[in-house]
């Protein structure tokens, strides 16, 4: 599980996704369900992919992979099967009319995608910001890789619980039979994940795991090591920063599990001279990281680093030291930002200047959501619970794009840079 961390200094080479080699028209097809096979229409043969895996060009998909991670430090090989495959499938080059078509369905709540039988539904908990629609947009184009998915269906609860559950049954109700959600609700949407799944459903959910839920709730998840990343943030406050003296943590919403996981593995793992002076509260939102902030600069303490599970912030973090006149101290943090990209570059070349170590935008694991449920519908072997690296990098000049908006989560996307475009475009 360890090895699944891995790090590297400096962040891989900036720019947008470009996707080379094979285009989706050129792929071998095999036939799905023809005649000779035994058994009639009930068995999992017609769910066979295809597209030839094989075919797909590695070169291209360990460019992928790089983007996907920040690094050229995670090999494909070490990476699990799902997730493998779920690179393979991100590195066919879709066409025009199908990048319209994600378009179409990203714009809507119910679009056609073809003839095939499977319905695909994302289910949203908050779809309301940047990171979501993204990330919404991301598991689209992976069903498009799918030429038997026909249909797909997306729900926003806007983070309302009931409202949550009842549009989980709907899918199910509706014929979904392949549902992903980024699930704000933990166990208390279990429920719910357990009525869809007796109705037929495959659900997956990424990025925020439940621990120990049982597979008739929930058939898959995609997540990080939680303790793992902890402990690689103590790596780099001890190895890369080689921090001394007390660092502070910002956590999310008090209690929360993930906060509490983390804090634990960080505190453990931390180099001699190193301690932490605080934890603070900040509900993962803007002004709960000003106050937070703001706390640490008023305390009178001079704290070598601020650790923090989520990047959006950060930018009032670091208002929050410029308001009061004193420089930033390093900051490592989980997932990426346009804006923390903006106000590092702007510090850097000053005696403000201040280091940034940081993960890639998670965006993508909405794709190996989305290509579980597929394979657990073919009958494939995948794992309940998929666990997938999350290096940290460091910042580097560059990284800042002027031409996207601050709550952009940066180059990890894989979405095609056009339709990345006409997608912020849109609003």
């Amino acid at each position: 599980m360890g090895n699944l961390m891995r790090r590297r200094g400096n962040l891989r080479g900036r720019g947008r996704p470009v996707l080379i080699g094979l285009t989706a028209l050129a792929l071998t097809l095999t036939a799905c369900g023809s005649g000779d096979d035994d058994g009639g229409g009930g068995g999992s043969e017609g769910s066979d992919s295809s597209v030839d895996l094989d075919s797909i060009d590695q070169a291209t998909v360990d460019e992928t992979v790089g983007r996907a991670f920040l690094t050229e430090d995670v090999a494909f090989d070490d990476l699990d099967p799902t997730v493998q495959e779920t690179f393979q499938r991100a590195s066919i080059e879709l066409t025009d009319e199908q990048l319209d078509k994600a378009f179409e369905c990203w714009s809507e709540t119910s679009c056609e995608i073809g003839d095939g039988d499977v319905t695909v539904g994302i289910a949203e908990a908050f779809g309301q910001n940047q990171w979501r629609r993204i990330s919404k947009m991301e598991a689209i184009l992976q069903a498009l890789t799918y030429p038997e998915v026909g249909k797909i269906i997306s729900t926003d609860a806007q983070g309302d619980l009931a409202t949550f559950q009842s549009n989980v049954r709907s899918l199910a109700a509706q014929g979904a039979t392949a549902i992903v959600s980024y699930n704000d609700f933990g166990a208390a949407a279990l429920p719910a994940f357990k009525a869809a799944q007796a109705q037929g459903a495959k659900i997956s959910t990424y990025v925020g795991p439940v621990p120990d839920a049982p597979e008739d709730s929930l058939a898959s998840q995609v997540h990080g090591d939680v303790c793992a990343v902890g402990e690689e943030m103590a790596k780099v406050a001890t190895d890369d920063l080689k921090l001394t003296g007390e660092v502070a943590i910002l956590n999310g919403t008090p209690g929360n599990p993930q906060g509490a996981t983390w804090n634990k593995c960080f505190e453990d793992s931390l180099g001699s001279g190193i301690t932490v002076g605080t934890k603070l509260d900040t509900d993962w939102t803007l002004a709960g990281a000003f106050e937070a902030a703001s706390a640490l600069v008023s305390s009178g303490k001079t704290y070598s680093g601020i650790f923090y599970d989520y990047a959006d912030p950060i930018p009032q973090v670091i208002e929050a030291y410029d308001q009061a006149g004193q420089k930033p101290p390093a900051i490592v943090t989980w997932t990426a930002n346009n804006g923390m990209a903006k106000v590092w570059e702007e510090a850097q070349g000053t005696d403000r200047a201040f280091p940034v170590y940081f993960t890639n935008g998670l965006n993508w694991q909405s794709r190996v959501s989305v290509t579980s449920v597929m394979g657990l519908l073919a009958d494939d072997d995948v794992e309940a619970d998929i666990i997938v690296p999350q290096p940290f990098v460091q910042a580097e000049p560059g990284l800042y794009e002027s031409d996207r908006p601050d709550d952009y989560p940066g180059p990890s996307v894989l979405i095609p840079d056009d339709l990345l475009t006409k997608m912020l475009s849109a609003g």
